[in-house]
């Protein structure tokens, strides 16, 4: 038929759950992130482990974890979401390489609360901001969104400014 053994070892015609690798680029310090694939262990010592030692913390929304020797995490951070932003602090320039993620589903429903919420965008690609809100539930009330290097704010309706206009798979976001 029209299944395919994928590098995970699954065999089938859908190609929304086949794994691949990825390579996120970090710069020395604090880095805004969110994972749009990830391995089927989600520690935090496992998704992190091909950084070393360059990771000395990341935080999120409600926890963090250290790295206090080199494999050794502590603090209430123990898994990684693919809901969440997390911020990555690093001691030098590197690459996250991962090998066989796999993908989210793009269909995710975030349950906001006021204030702010630190968030993942889903995807790998980018779309904008409008478009990527579901209009009557969520648009109406989100004033802003901050990223690492930008940001937008709703001044109307539908109607953003700002430096930010689109969101961008493996990037972190505060939605206000």
């Amino acid at each position: 038929g029209s299944a395919v053994l994928d590098e995970c070892g699954t065999c089938d015609d859908n190609p929304n759950n086949d794994c691949f690798d990825t390579n996120m680029s970090l710069h020395s310090g604090a880095n805004l992130k969110s994972f749009y694939a990830l391995p089927n262990d989600k520690s935090v010592s496992n998704v992190f482990q091909t950084l070393g030692d360059n990771l000395t913390g990341v935080i999120t929304e409600g926890g963090a974890a250290s790295q206090i020797a080199s494999g050794v995490w502590v603090g209430s951070l123990s898994e990684i979401q693919y809901t969440k932003g997390y911020w990555l602090i690093t001691a030098s320039d590197g690459y996250l390489i991962q090998n066989d993620v796999i993908p989210t589903n793009t269909d995710i429903e975030y349950e906001l609360h006021s204030g702010a919420n630190l968030i993942s965008y889903p995807a790998s690609g980018t779309q904008d901001i409008g478009a990527s809100l579901p209009d009557v539930d969520a648009e109406p009330y989100i004033s802003g969104i901050i990223t690492e290097g930008g940001a937008a704010s709703q001044i109307s309706p539908g109607f953003w400014v700002g430096s930010m206009t689109q969101f961008q798979g493996g990037k972190g976001y505060w939605v206000i």
